[in-house]
């Protein structure tokens, strides 16, 4: 992502990594948080009494893409950071506040401010990834993203269910919503479903062919194509759905199909991503390792394999970014936020991605109903 920080220098009143005042709680790890942000401040800092929690200030140029990840790092912590704008021609790189009048003023380097957040505040850690070869860390990627999609499904089968719960029972107010909610919400699973499947057939398995694996990747690309009947008689399904009137024997049996379907297309996922992960996924690994051995390292390795798998999914990474993180729990968000963050060149396309979800995070997101249903036990 590059540095957008000057050497590390501090300034505090006490010691720049102790803990705060009135610590926050911890945060459950299994469930994503979801943070209202402060309205960006117009006005001189306020002063704050010493029986009020420290507020956190974030100062930073809005064109950098660090100051959206300490942005998304704290609300991720479940911390609603102030956020106030601003260019420094001395010291361009953000600056964290912590306290009121005497408070700690900490500037530094990507990795000392996410450190300083992590050591301050209890949670979900800042996802930082370990240092690793190009192949583990596309082969990371890709198992996130199976991640996302299986949990999206999952979502909406279970708002399935609850439908038809509702209708034996029924209720009739909001069924419609829902209906068109969860077409919706389909829709777009659809679309992450299939630029995830264009993207390995293009990138990931011509290079696996290509090294002798010939074959090895036949069956996969046999069931992508016999995706596409699954993903379409589904669609049509929802489609009767929300032709019916909700109540009647008509509505309760489309939900029921529906419902079938749904399960049918999860178990039919679950084995494929499993059987990827399984069988195709190492032999990344043993294909990047052979070409360094050979010294045959491929531009595609050179240039970060995850930043190509980014390229080849143009849509995950733009218009449905939200939507994708949305099915992430907050570590594998925050570890998937790394990723990108190390892989993506153009900064102005990673603030961005990294806006999209902060939007997302402070519930002023179009996606924000299907974050809020991926809340549910």
């Amino acid at each position: 992502m590059g540095n957008c920080c000057p050497e590390p220098h501090r300034q505090s009143h006490r010691h720049p990594l102790s803990p705060p005042r009135v610590p926050s709680p911890p945060l459950p790890p299994t469930e994503i948080v979801k943070a209202r942000s402060n309205k960006v401040a117009t006005k001189p800092d306020p002063m704050v009494g010493p029986a009020e929690e420290p507020p956190v200030r974030l100062y930073g140029p809005e064109t950098c893409p660090l100051t959206w990840r300490l942005r998304l790092t704290f609300l991720y912590k479940g911390i609603s950071p102030q956020f106030i704008p601003r260019e420094s021609p001395i010291l361009p790189g953000p600056l964290l506040r912590f306290g009121g009048m005497s408070a700690d003023v900490i500037s530094g380097s990507e990795q000392e401010l996410l450190e300083c957040i992590d050591k301050r505040f209890t949670g979900e850690p800042n996802g930082v990834v370990s240092k690793l070869e190009p192949a583990e860390e596309v082969v990371l990627a890709l198992e996130l993203q199976h991640k996302s999609l299986e949990r999206h499904l999952e979502g909406i089968i279970r708002s399935v269910k609850e439908m038809a719960v509702a209708g034996k029972k029924g209720r009739k107010t909001g069924a419609a919503a829902e209906g068109r909610r969860i077409s919706r919400w389909y829709a777009e699973l659809v679309e992450v479903m299939l630029e995830h499947a264009r993207m390995e057939e293009s990138l990931l398995f011509p290079v696996l062919e290509r090294a002798a694996y010939k074959g090895v990747c036949k069956v996969a690309n046999e069931q992508h194509a016999g995706d596409l009947p699954m993903l379409n008689g589904i669609k049509e399904d929802i489609k009767s759905l929300l032709s019916f009137e909700a109540g009647t024997s008509l509505y309760q049996e489309a939900l029921l199909n529906l419902s079938q379907r749904l399960k049918k297309l999860q178990e039919h996922f679950k084995d494929h991503f499993r059987e990827e992960e399984k069988e195709l996924f190492p032999l990344i690994d043993s294909v990047y390792r052979m070409q360094r051995i050979e010294s045959d390292i491929s531009n595609w390795s050179n240039s970060g394999w995850v930043g190509q798998v980014v390229n080849a999914t143009e849509s995950i990474h733009s218009r449905l970014f939200p939507f994708f993180i949305a099915g992430l729990l907050p570590h594998e968000a925050m570890e998937y936020v790394d990723l990108i963050c190390r892989s993506t060149r153009d900064p102005q396309r990673l603030v961005s991605m990294l806006q999209s979800l902060t939007s997302l995070l402070e519930g002023t997101c179009q996606s924000s109903f299907i974050f809020d249903s991926l809340l549910k036990k």
